[in-house]
């Protein structure tokens, strides 16, 4: 049976072959480098770049890059776990850690589940980078589709990481704690508020305006960032020092503001009633529209 004509509970198995693989190869690098007894951030980096190599590889067979969309939120649960049971370190602070992580995986991965259509839909910023330069699109899909991505994220996991090697817990753990967790229910009822606005056939807007998203344009994307944040103030919490691990959410915030919300505010433009809401609605930090 073609690809193209696979079920979506169909695909779930093909996702789950290569993901299955993809975590093989990487819990083996991760094996070996713990055998060596070589730097764990070095070899989480080889672990995480040659599991995507192989989902790269995978979406070339099946000629989809959406084959790497759920990585962002899977993979991460999968590393984490691994650091845990390697430092086999379960105090209360890496046990909310772990709880946050899979909190925001399990809710994001969902979201994608939920508005999958199966291999004969492509992201269309995928497919937009495709028709705008065929010629460079196996390097603009290994770089900038998959590998790009994955550092970045790999990035906040070292956050996470060095958190996982303490056992601070205090204030200002507790308030990166509850910043990550609010903001995998911010990202759930945008989500959800979203969905139900484009299922809805009766609807008189082509651009939804109510919710969370009469406060921000991107509601899903604060979320997305304010998690990382909170992380990061999970690590803040035990240093307590400013230092370089500040670059890493920084570098999640500037893939958002010069990537993710231009690419969808470009693709939003023409639509019915975006200027006007453009206008009167802030892109990424809440606050009223004028004259409310």
């Amino acid at each position: 049976m073609e690809l193209l004509n696979l079920t979506k509970k169909q695909t779930l198995w093909v996702f789950l072959a290569v993901y299955f693989f993809a975590a093989l190869v990487g819990g083996l690098i991760m094996l070996y480098g713990l055998n060596q007894n070589y730097n764990m951030i070095l070899v989480t980096l080889i672990s995480t770049v040659s599991m995507t190599l192989v989902v790269f590889v995978f979406s070339n067979i099946v000629k989809n890059a959406s084959l790497y969309d759920p990585y962002w939120s899977v993979i991460p649960i999968i590393i984490v776990l691994e650091w845990i049971f390697i430092y086999k370190n379960f105090s209360l602070n890496v046990i909310l850690l772990l709880v946050a992580i899979l909190v925001w995986g399990i809710r994001l991965t969902y979201n994608w589940w939920k508005n999958w259509n199966g291999f004969k839909h492509q992201d269309w910023r995928y497919t937009k980078l495709h028709d705008q330069a065929p010629k460079i699109y196996f390097l603009t899909n290994l770089m900038g589709i998959h590998m790009i991505p994955t550092l970045v994220v790999y990035l906040q996991l070292i956050n996470a990481h060095d958190v996982i090697q303490n056992n601070t817990f205090n204030l200002i753990f507790l308030i990166g704690l509850l910043i990550s967790l609010s903001a995998a229910v911010i990202q759930f009822i945008a989500d959800k508020q979203m969905y139900d606005f484009r299922m809805n056939p009766n609807k008189d807007k082509k651009v939804i305006d109510s919710g969370l998203w009469k406060y921000s344009r991107h509601p899903n994307y604060l979320g997305e960032l304010m998690f990382w944040s909170g992380i990061y103030l999970m690590y803040f919490s035990d240093k307590k020092v400013i230092d370089f691990h500040l670059i890493y959410p920084i570098s999640m915030i500037m893939l958002f503001l010069f990537i993710s919300i231009p690419l969808m505010e470009k693709k939003l433009a023409n639509r019915e009633g975006y200027a006007e809401y453009r206008k009167t609605v802030s892109m990424l930090l809440p606050y009223r529209k004028k004259g409310d």
